[in-house]
């Protein structure tokens, strides 16, 4: 029996090859994550074997270094199947399941406790037909001590029914919150996914730490914002919000938690130029002969674009960075879970708190209402497209997009303005004719618009017109306007106007435009909004 000492010493080192290791630290960005991992040696280790890592992560992207004292050496990495390793599964899933399992378990003993209780008053009951059944004659009690005896086991009875109802119901809450966790576990057992060892060869003189960073694509994070304006101090507060979730196969359990803007797989420089080509148009092709070939230009360069507009893999949002700034980066307070799986993990990373100038924008030819225009500053750093939701005081009155795009200042809208009333004169048209042989005809359009402020309090107020555009030098245009407007054009928009003034409590702003559009009588004309 003294060979068996060798193997089962063998068998207690293979066992306790596998040691623990700890995600410290990640780094996502959209569509990738950075993680750094680390674990401990003991002096004199010679293999460090770390189990359950994410079969997805880049073996190209794995970096180890160690403490002074521990040499790294070869690395081996082998796959198995997730079904093969239970010990691999999602551990804060695992322990919501036994927490469960086990509070289900507590009330089915209780409610057995219950049944036990009523068939004893059961028992008890004169005249009981399982009593009488088993042959037991009915003890003799006398008209006040039946009477309380029968309240007894009234009270007793009733009391261990209402505490059954409750066990029923909150077991089925529970039950409804272990089935999801279970369809969960069985589908991630049942799926293709694999997990992947590391067999790190080392020689460590002195106990110390190694430490682990790689790349796993698939994680990402969502930016989203909540504005709420408040009309009293003239601010806008700016929440910026992130949904963080991952598949990588391995849990983030507390983890430091670092959210970037920036993408490790973007490309590092700009497409090359290609020669300018001028050469003579080639003749037409007579219909019944086939044409010639194309030339070929720079068939590598094509072949290479269509290999790496290929090989992008979709982002779930498009960052945006400025031309020499880097990317925004957001260090979370505090320690982080996000296991591998759907769920999502919302969190609140910036607050800003920025001065407005508060306007009411009317465009009365397209739509004969008010809306609230809160402007602010462009903020500091990069900011993505993302959802936003826009609060007014208290209330929540929609949705929108947040852009910061190019522009100063940011716009955001913030709902109807109810206490401010738009009216829309009918507009007068005529036709007539021009030119000294009357071999033109002119247009002339008047449109007349009334604001009126019903606040307690003065208003900034824009209106916005779109007064029309010749898109051809035989078709003229005319425009008057009272009051005159801003000079040039709103935010660059061919056509369009704005008027701009302050309108106190219960006044009533007119604006004016009279437009002349003359062209040719045989020219057929046309207009777009």
């Amino acid at each position: 029996m003294a060979w068996l000492l060798p193997m089962a010493a063998a068998a207690a080192t293979a066992a306790d090859e596998v040691r623990p290791s700890t995600i410290d630290q990640v780094t996502v960005y959209p569509g990738l994550a950075v993680v750094e991992r680390s674990a401990k040696v003991a002096t004199g280790a010679r293999e460090l074997v770390l189990d359950c890592l994410s079969s997805a992560f880049d073996m190209a992207s794995l970096r180890i270094d160690a403490d002074a004292g521990v040499v790294i050496g070869p690395v081996n990495s082998t796959s198995r199947p997730r079904a093969e390793a239970p010990e691999c599964d999602n551990a804060p899933r695992e322990a919501r399941i036994r927490s469960l399992e086990d509070r289900i378990a507590v009330l089915d003993a209780d409610r057995g406790g219950y049944d036990l209780v009523l068939g004893y008053l059961r028992a008890l009951a004169p005249g009981d037909s399982a009593s009488a059944a088993r042959g037991a004659a009915p003890a003799p009690v006398s008209g006040p001590a039946l009477q309380a005896m029968l309240g007894a086991i009234q009270r007793g009875g009733q009391g261990a029914l209402v505490e059954q109802h409750r066990l029923d119901r909150e077991r089925e809450a529970l039950t409804r919150e272990l089935k999801p966790l279970l369809t969960e576990r069985e589908r991630l057992r049942q799926s293709a996914g694999e997990v992947r060892r590391l067999r790190i060869s080392l020689s460590a003189a002195r106990e110390g730490s190694v430490r682990l960073q790689y790349q796993v694509p698939g994680p990402t994070w969502a930016p989203a914002y909540r504005a709420t304006l408040d009309t009293v101090s003239r601010r806008v507060d700016i929440e910026r919000l992130a949904q963080v979730s991952q598949r990588s196969g391995e849990d983030w359990v507390g983890v430091s938690l670092r959210l970037s803007t920036g993408s490790p797989r973007a490309a590092t420089g700009g497409p090359q130029p290609r020669t300018w080509e001028v050469y003579p148009r080639p003749p037409m092709v007579a219909p019944m002969m086939a044409p010639p070939p194309a030339p070929a230009s720079a068939p590598a360069y094509d072949a290479l674009a269509q290999r790496d507009r290929s090989s992008e893999v979709p982002l779930e949002f498009a960052v945006q960075v400025n031309q020499g700034e880097f990317a925004t980066e957001f260090a979370l307070p505090g320690r982080v879970d996000v296991a591998s799986g759907s769920q999502s993990v919302s969190l609140s990373i910036a607050n800003l708190r920025l001065p407005a100038a508060i306007k009411v924008q009317a465009t009365p030819h397209a739509d004969a209402s008010a809306w609230v225009i809160a402007e602010v500053a462009r903020p500091d750093g990069v900011w993505p497209d993302g959802p936003l939701q826009l609060i007014r005081g208290t209330q929540a009155v929609g949705q929108g997009v947040w852009r910061t795009g190019q522009r100063e200042p940011i716009a955001l809208a913030f709902g109807r303005d109810e206490l401010v009333r738009v009216q829309v004169n009918p507009a007068q048209q005529r036709n007539s004719s021009a030119g000294f042989i009357g071999n033109r005809t002119e247009r002339r359009i008047s449109r007349v618009y009334e604001v009126e402020n019903r606040h307690v309090s003065a208003i900034e107020l824009r209106v916005l017109e779109a007064s029309p555009v010749s898109k051809d030098e035989q078709i003229t245009v005319t425009r008057q306007f009272t009051p005159a407007p801003q000079a040039g054009d709103w935010l660059d928009q061919p056509g369009i106007v704005a008027w701009t003034q302050s309108v106190a409590p219960g006044q009533t702003a007119r604006f004016g435009a009279d437009y002349t559009i003359s062209y040719p009588k045989d020219l057929s004309v046309s207009e777009r909004y």
